[in-house]
């Protein structure tokens, strides 16, 4: 009996003893192979950097290799990309060591309003208008697109394919990275690519894959190819510091990125669009009176942009507010879209007033990032309807008379010097002459 007691107190502290190195030599090979990687030389080729960065001995794995594709999967933490003023993550090393990247965020919503992705739409907003203009198609590929349809998740394939130069998310591409539980779930509803007969699969803001009618309008978030002799030239590929793949010190405003942010009027204010003579801002922040947050309405009349009709929100924004904005002497008057929807997106644009402020038609980038505010797009069948962005940043049709907040859009001449910054939502620029520049 003292024997067997013996021979278990023995085990217990031998295990113990076995347990105590297994971790200390773990936490070992946890720091010399990731804390204190700054002895690793890595190549300046993205494709080879991502794969050095993401060790395979992981717990749960982050970077999955499947017939020379190296997925970034689950809870990744090391895939942000900067380019051209937005935040990328990536989704895919392909096997000719390209890269597939996708917004972090939703840039605009659109419905399909049509049965494939060929003939809709979203493939011509994203391959057409102002996002795919915004981007640097030299250091971009095309993109191979999933275009298979089928009526259950359980029959995902990706047989049939297209080449695309932006596209959107397969729910292969998904499903691959771990669908709700992965970094791809980023709490907003966006479409797929992936259709059944006039419905289409779509992401919903817990993560989960659904099916829809062509005419719902959900996010869209696009996706990109760039090319396999990519270079790093700064980053890691963290959150607080994605990699970077471009140059880039701009000395005035014409030379800044559409999604870039900048300080003006006290208030953070974001890159729309860019023309030869100006860029179009929006704010960061909803506009404040003396009580708090502004809450007031579209008009007490129609839905007709009219910036002469005292009780609307455009005289207000065109008269109190501009005549209190601290630097309006840069602000041009300029063209705003207010055309109404229809089932194609471009009768946004048949319809314009030219104003000082405004606000964001639907079809604009980061016309979504905010919610419960007023747009510029109108119901034409409607005179009463206006369309706003709800709580939950959904388009949603509301009267006139109702109470909502205000994101203000301006432009402002491109000429103007930029003194400080690099351009991110943390450290937007800041306008003004370098003071520290030597006379």
């Amino acid at each position: 009996m003292i024997s067997d007691k013996k021979q278990k107190i023995f085990n217990l502290i031998s295990l113990s003893i076995i347990i105590f190195f297994g971790l200390f030599y773990l936490s070992r090979l946890i720091y010399f192979k990731i804390l204190n990687d700054k002895k690793i030389v890595y190549s300046d080729l993205l494709a080879e950097q991502i794969k050095q960065r993401t060790y395979k001995y992981e717990a749960i794995p982050t970077l999955i290799e499947e017939d020379g594709v190296y997925r970034f999967a689950n809870d990744a933490k090391n895939n942000y990309v900067k380019f051209m003023g937005y935040i990328w993550r990536i989704v895919k090393v392909n096997d000719d060591n390209t890269i597939t990247i996708i917004t972090e965020d939703n840039i605009i919503s659109l419905a399909y309003n049509s049965d494939n992705f060929d003939n809709s739409q979203i493939k011509n907003w994203l391959n057409e208008e102002t996002f795919s203009n915004s981007l640097d198609t030299s250091y971009m590929t095309t993109t191979k697109t999933c275009l298979d349809s089928f009526d259950s998740i359980n029959n995902i394939s990706c047989k049939k394919t297209n080449n695309f130069d932006i596209s959107l998310l397969s729910v292969e591409d998904y499903t691959k990275a771990g669908a709700t539980n992965s970094y791809l779930n980023n709490g907003e509803y966006f479409w797929t690519t992936n259709n059944y007969q006039n419905k289409y699969w779509y992401i919903s803001n817990k993560g989960k894959l659904g099916l829809a009618d062509n005419s719902m309008t959900y996010g869209i978030r696009p996706v990109i190819t760039l090319n396999s002799d990519t270079k790093v030239i700064n980053g890691n590929g963290t959150v607080d510091n994605p990699y970077e793949i471009i140059e880039h010190n701009p000395k005035t405003l014409k030379d800044i990125y559409i999604g870039e942010y900048l300080t003006l009027n006290d208030t953070l204010w974001r890159v729309v669009s860019k023309n030869n003579n100006n860029i179009k801002l929006v704010s960061e922040n909803y506009i404040k009176d003396e009580n708090g947050i502004l809450e007031t309405y579209y008009s007490d009349y129609n839905n007709e942009a009219d910036i002469d009709y005292e009780n609307s929100l455009l005289y207000y924004l065109n008269n109190t507010y501009y005549n209190n904005f601290k630097e309006k002497e840069l602000i041009d008057k300029d063209i705003f879209y207010t055309g109404g929807i229809d089932s194609d997106y471009q009768t946004i644009y048949k319809s314009t007033i030219e104003a000082y402020v405004g606000l964001l038609s639907i079809v604009e980038p980061f016309i979504y990032d905010f919610g419960n505010v007023f747009t510029l797009s109108k119901n034409i069948n409607n005179d009463l309807g206006i369309f706003v962005i709800d709580e939950n940043k959904m388009l949603f049709e509301d009267t006139v008379d109702s109470l909502h907040y205000v994101r203000p859009a301006i432009h402002i001449k491109n000429d103007v010097n930029i003194k400080s910054g690099e351009g991110t939502y943390l450290s937007p620029y800041i306008l003004g002459d370098d003071n520290n520049e030597e006379s």
